[in-house]
């Protein structure tokens, strides 16, 4: 019995560690594989990734330019599609007031952006978030560091035209942002041709620039805050953020097109076309419970006329 006992110790001990270490090695296998797979969740982030907005962060907004003669412009920012859609609209359009029709200028001129963004929106049956009157120069100062934007003027300009401005040879004009509202009204275009010149000219900017927009712009509208004329919050301002990172990281398609009119030189009045809501209503959201009303005509005043604001000017905050 003494003879075999270390034989028999040696086999049994050689018998359980043939067992055991298939076990031990087949744990310290998973043990590495477990804490490879969680490296990446435990490495630090360098950002925080764009989250995809809701349709909360769509926003319409209404742009005047307070030149000497202002300038209209409707922007969209559509996060789902996504898209940018820029509409410009001549100051010369006829809206439905409350005491008859109104031309956009003389709403803006006499009761400030505010009432002619609600106009605006009742005439074309849209929902108009916000408003913005802003002056060239502040508009200049809110664009900040960002490069002037090029705008190649064929097929927006006649030969003509560009050989009087010096550029038949290269039609590619740099226009800072203050300069732009003054160099359109200069040409002394058709309304029609002056309103697809003004989407060219935004659109140009967007595309050049949407990469950079979404830290410049909302920055650039805070240093400028107090000579806007506006009822954009800083809630906005940082959900525009956002909005504008996220219409970048997708490449976003920006377009520029005209509300459909007819302008009558004699009067001087931009009335819409029959269609004119229906083109309205595809680009833009439509007013909550209201239903699609007639292209503007002259019409009695309602029993209960909104009272009008004062006379303003884009040199303050509301």
């Amino acid at each position: 019995m003494r003879k075999n006992g270390p034989r028999a110790f040696w086999i049994s001990f050689f018998l359980t560690l043939a067992i055991l270490m298939p076990l031990l090695g087949g744990f310290v296998f998973y043990s590495a594989w477990q804490e490879r797979a969680s490296e990446p969740a435990a490495q630090p982030q360098s950002g925080v990734p764009v989250q995809r907005p809701a349709a909360a962060n769509d926003l319409t907004v209404l742009v005047a330019v307070a030149a000497e003669e202002p300038a209209f412009l409707l922007v969209r920012l559509n996060a789902l599609e996504p898209a940018v859609t820029l509409c410009p609209v001549p100051a010369e359009s006829v809206l439905l007031g409350p005491g008859g029709t109104v031309l956009l200028a003389d709403s803006y001129t006499s009761a400030g952006p505010a009432r002619a963004a609600q106009l605006l929106g009742a005439t074309l049956n849209i929902s108009i978030d916000r408003y913005l009157a802003i002056t060239p120069g502040s508009l200049g100062q809110a664009w900040g560091e960002l490069e002037p934007l090029r705008v190649n003027l064929t097929g927006l300009l006649e030969k003509s035209e560009l050989e009087a401005l010096g550029l038949a040879g290269d039609p590619v004009v740099s226009l800072a942002p203050e300069e732009a509202t003054a160099f359109i009204a200069s040409l002394g275009l058709p309304v029609a041709r002056e309103a697809r010149l003004r989407g060219e000219v935004w659109q140009a900017a967007f595309r050049q620039q949407l990469e950079n927009l979404p830290t410049a712009l909302p920055a650039g509208l805070r240093s400028v805050i107090g000579s806007l004329l506006t009822d954009l919050t800083a809630a906005d301002l940082y959900d525009l953020t956002d909005t504008l990172t996220w219409l970048a990281k997708e490449d976003a398609a920006i377009t520029a097109e005209t509300v459909p009119g007819r302008y009558d030189a004699q009067s001087g009045r931009y009335d819409f076309a029959q269609d004119s809501i229906a083109f309205a209503t595809r680009l833009f959201p439509a007013a909550e419970g209201s239903a699609a009303t007639p292209a503007p005509s002259p019409s009695p005043a309602p029993s209960d006329p909104l009272e009008p604001e004062a006379t303003v000017s884009p040199t303050r905050q509301p």
